[in-house]
């Protein structure tokens, strides 16, 4: 059943003003961050009043030997080196920080325990009189910097007292100061600012808190009330009633925490506690709230499907609640994450739902979020959040949904008990969300930990490529009874249709090399010199290899593999709901990001000519009705690049220069465009009408 964009808008309007009107939403959305935040704001303000008064701060201090220590400890505790009364008065008599003195017990400088944490500044104390006092602090270290600081400043109060009571008895320029006091420091990991610890952990809460209420409200909420009956019987299709709940949710949460945001950013400020936790000279951080903001769109839709998707089961309110309480305590777990020191961004952290948002949150605030990590993070979330809302489509849809008692997680899991055609769009969104996470630890690690060798890495490379993108949809398939000749697109096609395929593979390779020129010129594309050069050596090394080799890893395994994940399961997944366009153009953007995020290496400039690849495959596929002819066409462009880079020595001396970014030359496009549209020609020969190709594809 079709329904037109106005309809579901109103509908979607609908959902949101039933739920706005709760007052129990109203207090969560309002209510809470006025009253919670100013109390926040005076308690962290108690603490850092308390923090800076009432017991001595204490340091410790390392020294190469026990004199060192002894010489330093008989300063510290020389009157000479204390603050003039007048200024501890000023001060408000703070007490004076204390310092702990310990002695390397090995051959190991002082500066080893700096950098492992042990303590806060390394010290030496060297020659006659006057001495060579050093201190050594770690960068971006607050504790080791403050620690530096004020010994520096007793020395100084030392040095002072000293020579002022030489001045008493002996001429003034005959006086010379005891000590010689230098300082440096060693690089260190920064600190991150305290605000890019404590945000993430709040507005995890608070949007939580304001996405729990709404998301069982619209689901077990109506099968409480009996009410959700009328609206799976209602002339309105169930996916997009479910559209409309989802909306609401969205909204409610985003609501929330923008609300909360705010409301903790304008209390901060108004209390003037920003500058305890941004820094002194920090200014107002309105670029990293905007890209908070972006973060919060991703995170409350992802978490407003997962909790749609749990709610789904629950008969009741109550039995709701129950599902969701562990969740809110699991989801606390990451949060925390944001507190500890040494939790980086990277690896399977930046694919970990939930924990890869939080992370990326704070490097945000503070400053230090890196593209790669930072990629992989999002485009995992949007993954996660499909899978789990078509998961909520699924169950939200059910006819068991009504019967309550039929519907139980572990049916969710079981096989069905007839063969499929086609796998669902709930399953496929499941494969992905499985396979993306596990595809961006294995392409990190094998770049990391992989062969030394060229030859090695590419044996490997196509390895990991067949069990996971051949042997992954290939398992599901096997446990969801799915056929796999229809699954798969595994029909035979007209050799007409083959023969077509090959054609625009023989023209397309050329498009595909403009496509990655233009976009260097629109500046997409690496333009690091080490990655350039890094690029160049991989290139140099190819060029060594057995073309046999290049072809087996380069083309023969991504031909097959690649188009039995795109082009045959998603294909014939996506293609019965979404239409032969839309499914087309899905099909091609997954396949472009996925060629984007490889390695730990974030290769942008790949996004358009694999997205335009990916088109063509997808069009060809889909008028000849089979996986056949894109495995054709896939082979016969990556074989012809790779040739193309083999061989590069010898397109230069035939004056082909392929390489600096070179365009290709005019008889070569024109070569390749008459090829592409030959072999346009020959596959619509090839193929069938568009209703026996609808039927055909439906089977």
């Amino acid at each position: 059943m079709n329904l037109s964009t106005g309809r579901l808008v109103r509908l979607c309007r609908k959902e949101l003003r039933e739920t706005l009107r709760d007052r129990r939403t109203i207090i969560t959305l309002v209510l809470m961050p006025l009253l919670i935040y100013p109390l926040l704001s005076m308690t962290l303000n108690r603490f850092l009043l308390s923090a800076q008064s009432g017991t001595a701060p204490s340091f410790r201090v390392q020294t190469a030997t026990a004199d060192e220590a002894e010489f330093l400890q008989m300063l510290l505790h020389d009157p000479r080196s204390h603050p003039p009364q007048a200024i501890r008065d000023a001060a408000g008599d703070l007490p004076l920080a204390r310092f702990e003195f310990y002695v390397s017990t090995d051959d190991r400088p002082p500066a080893e325990a700096l950098l492992a944490g042990n303590v806060q500044v390394a010290a030496s104390a060297t020659g006659d009189l006057p001495k060579q006092v050093r201190f050594v602090a770690l960068e971006g270290d607050a504790a080791s910097q403050q620690a530096r600081r004020i010994l520096i400043e007793r020395m100084q109060w030392y040095n002072a007292s000293v020579y002022r009571e030489r001045l008493e008895q002996v001429r003034a320029e005959a006086a010379e100061p005891p000590l010689v006091v230098e300082t440096s420091e060693i690089e260190g990991e920064a600190d991150a600012p305290l605000l890019a610890t404590v945000v993430p952990l709040m507005l995890v809460l608070m949007t939580i808190t304001g996405a729990v209420y709404p998301a069982i409200d619209l689901t077990a909420g109506e099968r409480e009330r009996g009410t959700i009956e009328a609206v799976i019987a209602s002339p309105v299709p169930r996916g997009a009633v479910l559209f409309a709940k989802y909306t609401a949710v969205v909204t409610v949460a985003l609501l929330t925490a923008v609300i909360n945001l705010f409301a903790m950013f304008l209390t901060l400020w108004a209390s003037g506690l920003l500058h305890h936790l941004l820094g002194a000279d920090a200014a107002f951080p309105w670029v990293a709230i905007l890209q908070t903001l972006v973060l919060l769109v991703l995170f409350s839709g992802f978490f407003s499907a997962v909790l749609l998707a749990l709610t789904s089961f629950a008969r009741s309110f109550k039995e709701a609640q129950a599902y969701l309480v562990p969740l809110m305590l699991l989801s606390l777990a990451p949060a925390m994450m944001s507190l500890l020191p040494g939790i980086q961004l990277a690896g399977p952290l930046a694919v970990m739902p939930l924990v890869n948002i939080i992370l990326l949150t704070r490097d945000v605030l503070a400053g230090e979020a890196a593209v790669m990590p930072a990629a992989a993070a999002v485009v995992s979330t949007i993954i996660y959040a499909a899978a789990a809302l078509t998961l909520a489509a699924r169950l939200f849809g059910s006819d068991a949904v009504l019967r309550s008692s039929e519907l139980s997680i572990g049916s969710l899991f079981a096989r069905p008990e007839r063969p499929r055609a086609v796998p669902s769009v709930s399953e496929a969104a499941m494969t992905m969300a499985l396979l993306f996470p596990i595809y961006f630890v294995t392409s990190n690690v094998l770049a990391q930990f992989g062969p030394a060798s060229m030859g090695g890495r590419l044996v490997v490379n196509a390895l990991a490529l067949i069990v996971l993108f051949g042997g992954i949809p290939l398992a599901v398939a096997l446990l969801s009874r799915d056929r796999l000749k229809s699954t798969f697109r595994l029909r035979a096609c007209s050799p007409l249709a083959l023969f077509g395929a090959f054609a625009v593979g023989l023209g397309l390779w050329a498009f595909a090399f403009e496509a990655t020129l233009l976009g260097e010129m629109i500046g997409i594309g690496s333009l690091d010199p080490d990655l350039l050069q890094r690029a160049d050596d991989t290139k140099q090394e190819m060029q060594r290899l057995s073309p046999l080799l290049l072809l087996v890893t380069f083309a023969v395994t991504p031909g097959v593999i690649e188009e039995l994940c795109y082009r045959g399961y998603l294909f014939s997944a996506f293609g019965r709901r979404l239409g032969p366009w839309r499914t087309i153009l899905l099909c091609a953007l997954l396949f472009g990001l996925f060629h984007v995020l490889t390695g730990n290496v974030l290769k942008i400039e790949r996004m358009i000519p694999s997205t335009l690849v990916g088109i063509v495959l997808g069009w060809v596929s889909w008028r000849a009705g089979s996986l056949y002819p894109a495995i054709i066409l896939h082979f016969t462009h990556d074989a012809l690049l790779m040739m193309v880079i083999r061989y590069e020595e010898t397109l230069k001396r035939w004056g082909w220069d392929v390489s600096d970014g070179e365009h290709l030359p005019a008889v070569v496009l024109t070569a390749a465009a008459v090829a592409v549209l030959v072999g346009v020609v020959f596959v619509g020969l090839g193929t069938k009408p568009s209703e026996e190709r609808k039927d055909k594809e439906s089977t």
